[in-house]
């Protein structure tokens, strides 16, 4: 497994998994307004007394299926993203590695052009900038993966 493209997947990926849980949070409300009760009118009873049948309990199942799934999807996506904030946070925190936090944010989740990211940090050079990355990345990458990464770094 290559740790580092991992790294930088998880990190590259961060806004779609941001907009994905905005998608998820509309999907759910969709799905609830339009299951929940409407105004009552006139209700025709089964001869049993209890309307509906058998395939209204199948969709109803369903529905409780998909509601399900897209929280479980959600809460997941939710912690990870959390997670990698409080990653990036974390390794800002430590001395020599102030920089490191903000220049990965800027780099793969902003997106923002290497020049200026020199720039929004003091450094002249860019290819400065690119060797900062690459300690940052690294440290992100044991921080995320655990020991594994130091054996191939």
């Amino acid at each position: 497994m290559n740790y580092i493209k991992e790294a930088e997947n998880i990190l590259w990926y961060y806004n779609d998994l941001y907009r994905s849980v905005e998608n998820m949070n509309r999907e759910i409300a969709k799905i609830v307004s339009r299951q929940s009760p409407s105004t009552l009118n006139a209700i025709s009873l089964e001869p049993t007394g209890v309307r509906g049948s058998g395939d209204a309990d199948d969709n109803t199942y369903n529905l409780m299926f998909k509601i399900k799934t897209l929280m479980d999807n959600l809460n997941t996506t939710m912690t990870e993203l959390s997670k990698v904030d409080q990653m990036l946070d974390d390794i800002s925190q430590e001395p020599g590695c102030e920089l490191y936090g903000q220049v990965l944010r800027e780099w793969y989740i902003v997106r923002t052009p290497k020049e200026e990211i020199a720039s929004n940090i003091g450094y002249s050079h860019k290819s400065t900038i690119y060797r900062l990355k690459d300690r940052a990345i690294k440290k992100f990458a044991v921080r995320h993966f655990g020991l594994e990464v130091m054996k191939v770094i």
